[in-house]
């Protein structure tokens, strides 16, 4: 897929805009917030941009707004990122080669992070 330059700027932009706001409130994202992140991180990652836009769009939204039986779904997940580990995962995203293979110890984690999901 070919990168749309000016809309991955603009989701960079926003993406560090949500952990600014946070670093501000001096505060980790609650479980909501943090399942907006990690959904919006892997969306830029495989470049669709929209999902991306709609997960931090759904990351702004009030927690009145927010649907009370997602938010029961969600408080029964284990939280699993931190806005450092967020910022790690933007920041490789960015700066990774699009064919550069992803290195042996990744594909453990991801394994581990999955077996734990299940």
């Amino acid at each position: 897929m070919q990168r749309s330059t000016g809309q991955l700027d603009k989701l960079h932009r926003t993406f560090v805009a949500a952990l600014d706001l946070l670093d501000r409130q001096g505060r980790e994202p609650d479980r909501w917030e943090e399942e907006c992140l990690t959904y919006a991180l892997g969306a830029i990652g495989c470049e669709l941009y929209s999902a991306a836009e709609v997960e931090l769009a759904a990351f702004a939204r009030p927690p009145a707004l927010r649907s009370p039986e997602e938010l029961v779904l969600l408080e029964g997940k284990p939280r699993r990122f931190t806005k450092a580990m967020l910022r790690r995962g933007l920041d490789h995203i960015l700066n990774r080669e699009d064919d550069a293979p992803m290195p042996a110890a990744g594909h453990l984690a991801v394994r581990t992070f999955l077996g734990a999901s299940l």
